[in-house]
């Protein structure tokens, strides 16, 4: 089979998973939660989540919408959409444009029972400048508003169900790493919604992420297209310009919501080296205000695992006590940071 068959068979597949029906399902009310609130994280499927998070029961994925021309597929952020993204060439990727979905889509697969399951809700959102899904959840609650107090009442939880958008100014491995942290916080532990709002937003702006694009080109394109002035000093960096032939492959980070480009590499291997000692390099230093790392990788895992920088990175994270925690990149991370791209996130102390 030809490339472009493969391509579009595999894309094909992709897309018959929107047809699936894949709503909130009810679920059985605990006693406790009238003198405990239960309180839940959402990330959208741009967020490079781990399977093991994902599965967490207090945990839900906002869907996202990736539009190809004359195709359209769900990302409900699964582990079966990541699996045939990343055999979908960059060629492909880069035609592709990632949307919020709608408040009626979102209706069909939340209401009502999203506002059972849980009593408060935030969402962890990819960087507002590349999607903006929590203004649909947002309406889709206010809409409903009488009917999910109603119904709630009569399931003698209490009658307000609060929704908290906390923007974390990030993307890829960025929420992720949130998400991480927040799931074993004390304020989600104990139901204060108002406290992990504030928390969150105060990790987002300590949080830096730092990605080697594989196709810089790519994402001067894809991010280009978006027309959002945040987003220029990366579509710079990676405009293919006469200076810029020799060092092609830019290292950039997004540190507190803020984007910017650190140095140049005549490698892509180069370049996510840097990445890596970057990551390395807070580590030694002491800077990191959680003990924790998240890496995004599109290609095969076992391979990055083998490279002596992230050996070396292991290392020197085991000797200091730092977890890593290495996951796939998801299908809206690849269309905007192209595909072949490595990205860390980490959560620096404050200077």
């Amino acid at each position: 089979m030809r490339d472009s068959e493969r391509n579009a068979y595999l894309l094909g597949f992709a897309s018959t998973e929107q047809k699936v029906p894949e709503r909130e399902e009810a679920l059985p009310i605990d006693p406790d939660r009238e003198r405990l609130p239960l309180v839940g994280l959402m990330v959208d499927a741009g967020c490079d989540l781990s399977g093991t998070l994902a599965a967490d029961r207090r945990v839900r994925i906002l869907p996202l919408t990736i539009q190809w021309p004359g195709r359209t597929v769900l990302d409900k952020g699964t582990s079966e959409i990541r699996t045939v993204s990343r055999q979908l060439s960059h060629e492909r990727i880069r035609t592709a444009e990632v949307a919020a979905r709608g408040v009626d889509a979102l209706s069909y697969r939340m209401h009502p029972h999203l506002a059972m399951n849980f009593d408060g809700m935030v969402l962890l959102g990819t960087h507002r400048a590349l999607v903006q899904p929590g203004n649909a959840v947002e309406q889709m609650l206010r809409m409903h508003h009488e009917e999910i107090v109603q119904m709630r009442r009569a399931r003698h939880l209490i009658p307000d169900y609060v929704f908290q958008i906390a923007d974390t100014g990030s993307l890829l491995s960025g929420p992720a790493l949130l998400a991480r942290l927040l799931l074993s916080s004390p304020e989600l532990i104990g139901g204060n919604i108002v406290a992990l709002t504030q928390r969150a937003t105060e990790l987002a702006q300590r949080t830096e992420v730092w990605l080697a694009p594989g196709h810089p080109g790519d994402v001067a394109l894809t991010l280009g297209r978006l027309d959002r002035p945040e987003l220029q000093p990366w579509v710079d960096a990676c405009s293919p310009k006469l200076t810029q032939i020799i060092h092609r492959y830019p290292v950039l980070t997004c540190k507190g919501g803020q984007f910017a480009s650190e140095s140049r590499a005549a490698k892509w291997k180069t370049a996510a080296a840097g990445v890596l000692d970057a990551a390395a390099q807070a580590v030694i230093d002491g800077e990191l205000l959680h003990p924790l790392l998240q890496i995004s990788f599109d290609g095969r895992i076992r391979e990055l695992r083998e490279w002596p920088e992230f050996a070396a990175l292991k290392e020197v994270a085991t000797a200091h006590q730092v977890k890593v925690h290495v996951t796939h990149m998801s299908l809206g991370g690849r269309v905007w940071a192209s595909a072949q791209s490595l990205s860390v996130a980490l959560i620096r102390k404050p200077r």
